[in-house]
Formats: C-alpha cells, structure tokens, sequence
C-alpha cells in the first residue's frame, strides 16, 4: 500500500481550493455545516454478538444489521479506488479510507505510524469516510445529510456528509472503548501527564472545554497524551500519535505549548478566522466556539516516551466546569465519591462542542464522554475503581468553571489558579492541607493552597449546590 505523505496531501487540498495556508504556515479548512460532532446522525449497529453488552439509549441508538449492512456496502464501493491511511491507535490496527485528502493528512496526525509495543490485537478498526456525499442517497429511509455508524462487532465505521474531522478520531477512539476491557486495558477519555522518568503520573478526565488539553500540556512534565488514554497492569499508554485541541481565545501567554503547535506546518485548523494575511483571529467565533487544531506530538516540546508504560497515576482529577458557582475550586473524593462523580460525569456543557448549543448549560455524560463509552456506566465504574485502588491513588475535582454566582454573574476560574491547583495536586502538597467538609455532597474540600488567593479556596454557593446536588442524584436513579 502506497505511503501518505502529508505535504502532498496538504498541497493536494490547497490546488483543489479547499483550504488556505495561514501566515504561520499551517493549513487552516472550514468544514461547513458540521462544526461539532453529529450526536443526534451517530448510530451503532445492533449485531446480537454485541447488543448485551452496549448501553443502549438517547446516546448509543441503534441501527439495524441490514441497514448497516446497505451503507458500509455502498460506502466500500464507493471508496474503492480512494486513498488509505493505515496505522494504529495504541496496539489496535486503523484503517481510513477517505476521498478527501486533508482527512487523511489529519489521520497522519493523530494515529500512530506503528503498533504500540508492537503487539496487535485483533482485526484492525476500518473507517470508510465520505465527507461530500448525503447519507439520505445511500440508504432509504434516511434523510438526514450527514450518518455515523460504528459496527463495533465488526470493527468497522462509516462516516457520510460531514466534515469535521472528529467524527473519524471519535468514532475509532469509541471502538476502541469497546473491545480494550477484552484486553484486560481501561479505556478513559482523559489526558494524562507524568514526570520525565515515568513516576508520578496524573490523570485527568473531562468533556471538552474543562481543560484536558490545556492543564495537562505543561512545561514541568511530560505529555502521555491528551485525549484517550490506557491504563493497564503495566501502568498508562496513550492511544494517539496527535492532539486535536480546541482554539477558542488561545494566546500565546495563556497556552505557549499549544499556540507554537498550531503554528507549524504539520498543523491543520478547523473553523477558524483569518485575516487577509493569512493571520488567525483565535478569538472570532463567527464560524463556531469549537474551533480545533489538529498536531502531532511532535510539536510538543515535552513528550513521554510513546513507545513505553508509563507508571500507574499517582492522583486521579475529575476536570468539571461547573456553570452555577455551586461547586468549590478543588475536592478530593472517597471512593464511594469518586464512583459517583465518575458515573455522573457532570460539567457544563461548552458552547459549539455540540451543534445547537451557544451557551454553557449543565450536563451530565457518564464517565465524562458518554458518546465515547458505549458499554454501561457502572461497567467502565468498576474498572476505574479498581485501578485507582491498586494504585492507591488519591482522587480529586477540580473545577474549571465559574466562581460563586456562575455563568453571566461570576467570572471563571482563572488559568494559573486551576494550575496552581493541579501542581499541589500532582505534588501531594494539596493532601496535607487542612480540610473541612462540604455540606452537601460531602466531599473534603481543602481550606488554603500556596499560591492560591483565599477568595478562590472557599465552598462554593451551598444554597446552588443543594439544587446541584437533586439534579445529580436524579440523573444517578437512571443510572
């Protein structure tokens, strides 16, 4: 099979007018319609193999074996001439078939050139993607433009009638979800970070916008990676070879590493605004707030070494940007707390991340991606408390949502301040410091933390937290 090179790729997508180089040099691409990923066009096929083991619901619905069967069909036909990427996510084989280039320039990015540790497990996860058809010309019945379809049994996925290159990174990272617990491996939408030789690991788990990518690039530690994560006996593993962040309001100040990645020619800009120079306005939302830039690790100055383990996380953060002012700053959860606040996965969900939302409203997605996590709650649940219990690892909430009076009346926890928070976290300083417990959910929430001013070291809105904590418990019961 022939080998992809990026820059031809790019320059393929550039001769076709399909994007524009920015003044940096990177490749900047609108994707039309689709800014944010399909939730309501995403369906998973319902083989028997499979259908007891799936979380069936509002977020992982079903489409028939015949259906499924009719699309992928008329796709591989479709695609059979197209170009193919090949490489892996961690130690699972990928294959994208796509008819657009600069997709598969972004599949160079963000998936591995070789298997992790060399072992391969299974049949690779194949993804035929068709980006300018209309799902409502391939399948009858249908009418929707764009249709996500994963046949997790099968290991395949189709993709029609949307750009926006997440779609592909989802749905393979999804799959994966599936069938590494049938490895002995816990699968995590998290980041995750570590000192140079390994030790002291963290790992952060959060929707988007809470911060995973952003916290977890630092310049003290290295990267493992920053989306999807493994944790395994032999410790933690990143299943990307990229990062796909989100650029809303990125400055150089604010986020030196990610702002110089997004400046290199190995990089591809989704949605964002430029000037007639070439130069990108990252604070213009005219387009979408869920603007993104795909890069490979490469361009981060700070990486772990991806070819090994690196050691079983020391502290565990539950990332939250909580919309209310209800929660404090910083917790650290039992972990009876910390099952419950997994399962719940609570947030405020981000403007543009997902069509139809303009502002922050409150949200609840198990295992914080419940999109990503298609077996039950309580089954990914068990595994995290497991880990986290022959680790002995400390667990914590860390908000990064709005102080008291939330969203339109508080202002949001400043960067350096969830910073400072995460470094005393990582450190175990944060541990020894006094602790008083909060009154309604019950968590320990420490009272000072060096560096932080005592403004930001306080409960949160008690009063707000009581109407939280019903609309936690009512979403739980489904549980």
């Amino acid at each position: 099979m022939t080998q992809l090179n990026f820059m031809s790729l790019i320059e393929k997508s550039l001769s076709a007018g399909t994007g524009k180089k920015t003044s940096a040099g990177a490749f900047a691409v609108s994707t039309g319609k689709f800014t944010g990923r399909c939730t309501e066009q995403r369906f998973i096929a319902d083989r028997p193999e499979i259908h007891e083991s799936i979380d069936w619901g509002k977020v992982n619905r079903a489409l028939s074996p015949a259906d499924t069967d009719v699309l992928l069909g008329k796709l591989r036909e479709r695609l059979a001439g197209a170009a193919c990427f090949t490489g892996f996510a961690g130690p699972f084989g990928v294959e994208v078939h796509s008819s657009s280039p600069w997709h598969l320039a972004f599949c160079l990015n963000m998936f591995r050139q070789t298997s992790f540790e060399r072992s391969e497990r299974g049949a690779p996860i194949r993804v035929w993607h068709l980006p300018d058809a209309r799902a409502s010309d391939l399948l009858a019945g249908y009418a929707d433009q764009a249709l996500i379809v994963l046949d997790l049994a099968r290991r395949e996925v189709g993709i029609v009638g949307t750009a926006y290159a997440g779609e592909i990174k989802k749905s393979v990272f999804t799959t994966c979800n599936y069938w590494a617990p049938e490895y002995a491996s816990f699968p995590m939408h998290a980041s995750a970070n570590t000192q140079d030789d390994g030790s002291s690991s963290c790992v952060l788990f959060g929707l988007s916008g809470t911060g995973k990518t952003t916290l977890s690039a630092s310049a003290e530690r290295a990267l493992i990676g920053d989306d999807e994560i493994i944790w395994d006996a032999k410790g933690l593993y990143n299943l990307e070879g990229g990062c796909y962040a989100k650029l809303i309001d990125l400055t150089a100040e604010r986020e030196p590493e990610i702002f110089r990645a997004v400046a290199s020619s190995h990089a591809i800009l989704e949605n964002v605004v430029m000037g007639a120079g070439g130069e990108v306005d990252f604070s213009d939302r005219s387009l979408t707030e869920n603007t993104r830039g795909s890069y490979p690790l490469s361009a981060i100055s700070k990486v772990f070494d991806q070819g090994c383990h690196a050691q079983a996380p020391r502290t565990v953060v539950f990332l939250t940007a909580d919309a209310f002012g209800a929660l404090p700053a910083v917790a650290q959860l039992s972990e009876d707390e910390a099952r419950y606040f997994f399962m719940s996965g609570y947030t405020a969900k981000v403007a543009g991340t997902e069509l139809g939302v303009k502002e922050p409203r409150a949200a609840f997605s198990a295992c914080f991606g419940a999109p990503f996590m298609p077996r039950p709650p309580s089954f990914y649940a068990d595994l995290l408390v497991e880990k986290v219990r022959a680790a002995g690892a400390t667990v914590w909430l860390l908000n990064t949502g709005w102080t008291r009076g939330g969203y339109g009346v508080g202002a949001r926890f400043p960067l350096k301040v969830s910073r400072a928070l995460l470094a005393a976290i990582q450190s175990g300083a944060l541990a020894k410091s006094p602790m008083v417990q909060h009154p309604v959910f019950g968590f320990r929430v420490p009272t000072s933390c060096e560096g932080v001013a005592s403004e930001h070291m306080g409960l949160g809105d008690v009063e707000k937290s009581r109407d939280l904590k019903k609309l936690f418990d009512e979403n739980f019961a489904k549980l």
